[in-house]
């Protein structure tokens, strides 16, 4: 039988919540580029709008100015046997890497990104699983129009590491398919040094101090965007 250690004990109860970022706040300025690891409706377009507006180039879903999706060009450089950002725009800040449930690189290529972009500074975003959950569900896109296919829906429809096809019908399976990346995310990015990882609560109202520490960039840059409003309802069923 296997004892947990004090550690593990920890890094499992906390998969929810972000780890205090000392050791980042020690090393300033922190090196790039800046990666978004975190899911969709996780806060990437505040990610997006913070860094812009301290200065920073940064992308977010669509790669500009090449017009691709920003997994597309990961995807194909990967599967090029190339380093996971030679297709993509050189910018500071890649806010999100993935197009949606379709292409998830940080998820299914993980490990290839982490140890193929040396001396980069990672995110991780946190926010309340019934949130998360209730958000996807009310989010239809950019065309929002089909309400019988919204994100969650989507995650449901693809084969993604560690979120199987059909699984993803209620909160207590995403919350165990989050955890179990965030705990992956941890313990890949430890295995390479000169890499940082910053966790970011998008819900935490002094989250804009926490970061002005940590890159630089003053707080009032930071704030909720793309923010979805729906009157869409999800059943009780669901939010367990």
């Amino acid at each position: 039988m296997h004892l947990q250690t004090v550690e593990e004990e920890e890094e499992e109860e906390n998969c929810f919540l972000p780890r205090r970022n000392n050791k980042s706040v020690a090393r300033s300025p922190l090196s790039g580029p800046i990666i978004n690891l975190g899911m969709p409706k996780m806060g990437s377009t505040s990610i997006h709008s913070y860094f812009r507006c301290g200065g920073y180039t940064s992308v977010h879903w669509i790669c500009e100015p090449n017009g691709t999706y920003c997994g597309d060009c990961i995807e194909e450089s990967i599967k090029a046997g190339l380093p996971p950002l030679s297709k993509c725009p050189k910018v500071d800040s890649y806010a999100q890497i993935d197009k949606g449930p379709e292409n998830m690189p940080q998820v299914n290529y993980l490990e290839e990104i982490v140890s193929g972009i040396p001396n980069a500074t990672f995110i991780m975003t946190f926010r309340n699983m019934t949130k998360w959950y209730i958000s996807m569900s009310n989010w239809l896109g950019v065309a929002g129009r089909n309400k019988t296919n919204n994100m969650r829906v989507r995650f449901q429809r693809e084969n993604i590491t560690g979120l199987p096809p059909g699984v993803g019908k209620n909160v207590t399976e995403f919350s165990n398919f989050y955890c179990e990346y965030v705990k992956r995310v941890r313990k890949t990015i430890v295995k390479y040094p000169g890499h940082e990882l910053v966790e970011i609560d998008i819900e935490d109202p002094t989250e804009g101090w926490k970061l002005e520490d940590v890159f630089g960039v003053k707080r009032s840059c930071w704030g909720k965007t793309n923010i979805h409003v729906s009157n869409d309802s999800v059943s009780m069923d669901e939010l367990h």
